[in-house]
């Protein structure tokens, strides 16, 4: 009985859904996709419809009835209060290690790539550290850190550099390697 209505709460879920992509900030590694899919089973109605790593997207699926309080049919909600919702929502999920930020406005053939090489950082946790401590930076459009303490970076020449980079991580205690 309880897969049954299970089963029902998705089909239903599918008939009255809505989707909405955004960029995520907390995806740190690739570890890191499964964490958020385990966060957002515990969001209800609101489920992962398209994750990708390799530019920080999500799409979320939902029933904007749900997921809205308040929800009118005749007067929809606008995307911007779908998005704060689904944040206010990811947030609590995810005790604020994942946060969604609007869509880059910047083609992939514009950003520059900057690679930092940190010092140790041998855990999941350190590595988000690292990662955290530029993520949110103006300018930076995506960042990733392998087990490598690689750190790598996508911004927009125009807002950020590589000086202001190592500021933020030495701000946050992360150590660099000199090449």
């Amino acid at each position: 009985m309880k897969h049954l209505l299970l089963l029902f709460s998705l089909i239903a879920l599918h008939l009255h859904a809505d989707e909405s992509k955004h960029r995520i900030i907390g995806l740190s590694e690739p570890a890191r996709e499964q964490d958020l899919r385990e966060q957002v089973k515990t969001m209800p109605e609101v489920e992962v419809a398209a994750l990708n790593f390799d530019t920080a997207e999500v799409t979320f699926r939902y029933d904007p009835a749900k997921l809205i309080p308040g929800y009118n049919p005749k007067r929809p909600p606008a995307p911007e209060a779908v998005a704060k919702r689904l944040e206010d929502l990811l947030r609590a999920a995810s005790n604020g290690t994942f946060a969604l930020v609007p869509l880059s406005t910047l083609p992939a053939d514009k950003l520059r790539k900057i690679e930092i090489q940190c010092g140790l950082l041998d855990c999941k946790g350190c590595r988000y550290g690292a990662y955290i401590a530029i993520a949110k930076l103006d300018g930076v459009e995506r960042a990733t850190v392998n087990e490598n303490a690689l750190l790598t970076a996508w911004i927009d020449a125009a807002k950020t550099n590589r000086e202001a980079l190592e500021a933020a991580l030495k701000k946050g205690h992360v150590e660099l390697k000199t090449l």
